[in-house]
């Protein structure tokens, strides 16, 4: 009589979580030729969100990496206050206030989420008596699982506040991200690497 054991999760499936791990990268930016070498040192960070609290944890994250690579940077809720979606002059309002020579704005692109289903299986494990005599056969059942890839999509923009000139620009997707500060500071990093390897930082 074969035995059957029921296992949550097959190698295929903690593979596939493993894929959908959170990540973040950079997949595209530009730089006007005429500003490279830039040299951005004092940033004001400036994110558009309709969520509060995770527009706050952007900018400070944002704020707390330009600092780690000696730029002078303040998060625009600081400055201004919290503002969810700023038109043209509240953002005039908080560079004065300011006092930056640099703004960084960021929004929301999109988000797509995508659900994959993997199918059942059913693999035979041969077991014997004592190694010594004939063997039977246990099954073992893997039931279906679902994996669901959400993909985000942001756009961060870098302004000259003297010329009004757009100096920087990147799109940067997260992978699965719950927006937890080491999603953020995953989502952060490759955008300010971009920036030093495109001249645009000091």
């Amino acid at each position: 009589m074969k035995k059957i054991f029921v296992i949550l999760f097959s190698v295929t499936s903690l593979l596939m979580f493993a894929a959908c791990a959170q990540k973040a990268k950079v997949t595209t930016s530009w730089v006007d030729p005429s500003l490279k070498g830039y040299g951005a040192n004092d940033i004001l960070v400036m994110g558009v969100s309709k969520d509060e609290t995770h527009l706050k944890l952007y900018e400070n994250v944002f704020v707390d990496q330009f600092i780690k690579t000696g730029i002078r940077a303040m998060a625009s809720h600081k400055v201004i206050g919290q503002v969810l979606e700023p038109d043209r002059d509240i953002v005039e309002a908080a560079v004065k206030k300011s006092g930056a020579s640099s703004v960084l704005i960021t929004h929301l692109v999109d988000s797509k989420s995508k659900t994959h289903t993997i199918p059942g299986t059913v693999h035979y494990q041969p077991s014997g008596f004592y190694g010594y005599y004939g063997r039977t056969y246990n099954s073992v059942y893997t039931p279906p699982s679902h994996v669901t890839r959400t993909v985000v999509r942001l756009e961060s923009n870098l302004y000259d506040v003297s010329t009004s000139k757009l100096v920087w620009s990147a799109q940067s997707e997260a992978i699965n991200p719950k927006l937890l500060r080491t999603d953020f500071e995953r989502i952060v990093g490759p955008l300010i690497a971009d920036m030093k390897k495109k001249g645009v930082m000091q």
